[in-house]
C-alpha cells in the first residue's frame, strides 16, 4: 500500500489554547502595597521639593522689595518695581538721565532681579488697596515722599503660598506665610493725637 492508498487520519491535532492566566489576589495586594509605598516616598519629596522653590522665590521677591524700599528711603530719585509674565523678571528700576543725558527707567545697578520659575506666579498684587494685573505690572515711588502700600502675593502650582507686604511706613517688607503659626503682625501707621494719646507719657 502506498502512502496515497492509506487512509486518512479524520483526528487532527490541535494545539492546546494557551490558558489565560489572571492576577491572584496575593499580587495585587503586593502591587497595591507598593503603589502605597511609591506613593509615600515620592509624594512629600516632591511637594517638599515645591515648597523649597517657593520659599527661595518669596525670599527673594522679599530681597528685591527690600532694594526697592532701602532705594525710595536713600536716593531722591524715583525708583520703581516692574514684573512682566513675558519675561517672568522682577526687576527694580531708577528714573535717571543717561549719558546722553535722556531720562527715563533704567534697572538699578547692583540691585538683585528674579525670574520666577514656571511653577510660582504672583497670584494677587495690590497697591494702597488697588488690585493690580499681576501678570504685568509697574509700582513706582512718588514725588511727594509717600511710599506706596504694596502687597503681594505668591503662589506655587501646590497652591501653597505667601504675602509679601510693604507697608508705607515700614523698614522693610514683612513676609506672611500660609500656615505660618506665629505670622507677622503688620502694624498699621496711627495718628496718635486722632487717638488722644499724644498727651500720654511715653
Amino acid at each position: 500500500m502506498t502512502h496515497l492508498e492509506q487512509p486518512l487520519n479524520l483526528r487532527t491535532h490541535h494545539p492546546r489554547p494557551a490558558t489565560r492566566r489572571g492576577f491572584t489576589l496575593i499580587e495585587v495586594i503586593i502591587a497595591a502595597v507598593l503603589l502605597v509605598v511609591l506613593g509615600t516616598i515620592l509624594v512629600p519629596r516632591m511637594s517638599g521639593m515645591a515648597r523649597g522653590e517657593l520659599d527661595v522665590a518669596v525670599e527673594s521677591v522679599g530681597t528685591i522689595v527690600a532694594t526697592f524700599a532701602f532705594a525710595e528711603a536713600t536716593d531722591e530719585k524715583l525708583v520703581a518695581l516692574s514684573y512682566t509674565d513675558e519675561n517672568r523678571r522682577l526687576d527694580v528700576f531708577v528714573l535717571a538721565p543717561d549719558d546722553s543725558g535722556e531720562v527715563d527707567w533704567r534697572p538699578l545697578t547692583l540691585a538683585p532681579s528674579l525670574i520666577l520659575p514656571d511653577q510660582i506666579t504672583f497670584a494677587r498684587v495690590t497697591v494702597d488697596g488697588a488690585a493690580y494685573d499681576p501678570r504685568d505690572w509697574f509700582v513706582s515711588s512718588s514725588s511727594s515722599g509717600r511710599r506706596p502700600d504694596i502687597r503681594i502675593r505668591i503662589e506655587s502650582d501646590t497652591g501653597d503660598g505667601a504675602e509679601v507686604a510693604l507697608l508705607p511706613h515700614g523698614l522693610g517688607p514683612v513676609i506672611i506665610r500660609d500656615g505660618d503659626p506665629n505670622p507677622p503682625l503688620l502694624r498699621e501707621r496711627a495718628d496718635l493725637s486722632e487717638m488722644g494719646a499724644d498727651r500720654e507719657d511715653w
